[in-house]
C-alpha cells in the first residue's frame, strides 16, 4: 500500500471515529436531558448563565438622550471660526471618524460625532452627505441624520451649513430639516464617490478665496 493511500485511510478512519464519537455524545445528551431532571435544571442555569454574559458585551443602546449629549459634549469643543483652520479640522475630524468606525458598535457613536463635527465645517454640507451615504456604514450615517434631526438649529450648524440645507431642500430659514427629505435629496444629488478623507479641496479655495464668490 503506498503512503498516499495510507494517509488516506489513516483520514477515514480518524474521521469515522470522531463521528462515531459526536453521534454517541449526541445520543447520551439526549438521554440525560429526557431523563435526568438535575441535568436539565444545570442546562437551564448555563443558559441563563450564557444569556446574561451575551447581555452585558452587547453596546447599550443608543438613545435620543445619549445622542443628545454626545451632542452637548461637541459643544464644549467648538470648531475652529477661521477658514484657514477649518480644513484641517475637518480633515482630522473624518480621520478620526473612519478609524472609530472600524473598532465596533460600542465606538459608532463617537464615529458618528466626528463625522457630523466635519459636516458641521464643511462649506458644501449636502455634498458632504452624498459622500456619506456612500461611504459611511450605515448604522453610522443613520447616527449622523439623527444629530441633524436633534441639532438644527443655525447656531449649533452654523449659519452657512443650516442655510446650505434649506435651500437645497427648499425649505425656509425657519422650517427645520425634515431628515427623510434630506436623505432622498442627497441621493440624488451628483458628486464623487470617494471616501470623505479624500474629499475634493475646490470647496475649502470658495471659502478661503475671496474671489471665487
Amino acid at each position: 500500500m503506498s503512503s498516499s493511500s495510507r494517509s488516506t485511510s489513516v483520514a477515514t478512519i480518524a474521521g469515522i471515529t470522531v463521528l462515531g464519537g459526536l453521534i454517541a455524545y449526541a445520543a447520551y445528551f439526549d438521554y440525560k436531558r429526557r431523563n435526568d431532571a438535575g441535568f436539565r435544571r444545570r442546562l437551564r442555569k448555563d443558559k441563563k448563565r450564557a444569556d446574561k454574559t451575551l447581555a452585558e458585551s452587547l453596546p447599550p443602546p443608543i438613545t435620543k438622550e445619549v445622542i443628545l449629549e454626545a451632542l452637548e459634549r461637541a459643544k464644549l469643543e467648538p470648531a475652529p471660526a477661521s477658514p484657514e483652520l477649518r480644513e484641517p479640522y475637518f480633515m482630522d475630524q473624518i480621520s478620526k471618524g473612519e478609524k472609530l468606525s472600524l473598532l465596533g458598535p460600542e465606538l459608532h457613536l463617537e464615529a458618528a460625532l466626528c463625522f457630523y463635527k466635519g459636516l458641521q465645517v464643511y462649506p458644501s454640507p449636502m455634498e458632504l452627505i452624498v459622500i456619506y451615504q456612500k461611504t459611511v456604514p450605515e448604522p453610522i450615517f443613520k447616527l449622523v441624520t439623527q444629530m441633524m434631526d436633534l441639532d438644527v438649529s443655525a447656531n449649533s450648524l452654523g449659519m452657512g451649513m443650516a442655510m446650505g440645507m434649506g435651500v437645497g431642500l427648499g425649505l425656509g430659514p425657519d422650517a427645520g430639516i425634515d431628515i427623510a427629505d434630506l436623505e432622498a435629496a442627497a441621493a440624488a444629488a451628483p458628486t464623487s464617490s470617494g471616501p470623505p478623507s479624500e474629499t475634493s479641496s475646490q470647496d475649502w479655495d470658495k471659502v478661503t478665496d475671496p474671489a471665487s464668490n
